[in-house]
């Protein structure tokens, strides 16, 4: 059983690092390409292949999962087009971004090694009317439109930054045919964004 605590050990560190990855991250439009390289670093702890899929999405609260939305249903290949819940343009809780089998060929770990600084064809989507939308990873939930200023001071109800969440589900395979071929290993993250600065008001 001691394959199967590297797992949990290998997810539990991954998850983490990668949430605070994602809370630096912030609204730059190239968030989710940090996240997920942090994510890969942080995971070749672990045994190649285990990684089902990774959710990076607009949380409503800490201590929840992802919406069922955003659980692909296929995991046989990577994703090599956006998957997930749109936010609408306007940053809305439950929209998500989700990258199927990132480390497999083709995706989402090896698009971020191909250009891991500067643009890249894969991630910085621009909304929807982006030319480029329907290679890019990132459009349910793209980076820019993310909360990451909270409302003005004097504000009687501030409005924080986005609670964003990271869920990554690994798949770990025994070798020995004494116990079930695989168990499933989740771990999730909800952190707050760090905030840049205050709205005028």
């Amino acid at each position: 059983m001691g394959s199967l605590l590297r797992t949990y050990s290998t997810a539990a560190n991954a998850a983490r690092a990668a949430g605070r990855a994602a809370s630096i991250a912030g609204a730059d439009p190239m968030a989710d390409r940090m996240v997920l390289s942090r994510l890969q670093r942080e995971a070749a702890g672990g045994f190649k292949g285990q990684i089902r899929f990774v959710v990076i999405w607009h949380a409503a609260g800490p201590g929840q999962g992802p919406p069922a939305g955003c659980i692909p249903t296929s995991m046989a290949a990577p994703n090599t087009s956006t998957v997930g819940v749109s936010d609408g343009g306007v940053d809305a809780v439950g929209a998500c971004n989700v990258y199927i089998r990132p480390e497999a060929p083709g995706g989402a770990f090896e698009r971020v090694a191909a250009a891991p600084s500067g643009p890249n064809p894969a991630f910085g989507c621009q909304g929807p009317g982006d030319p480029q939308a329907g290679s890019k990873l990132d459009c349910a939930w793209p980076g820019k439109n993310r909360r990451a200023v909270t409302s003005p001071r004097s504000a009687a109800t501030p409005v924080p930054t986005d609670l964003i969440g990271v869920h990554v589900e690994f798949e770990h395979r025994f070798h020995t045919a004494l116990v079930s071929p695989s168990r499933t290993v989740r771990e999730t993250t909800i952190n707050l964004i760090e905030p840049v600065g205050y709205e005028f008001g």
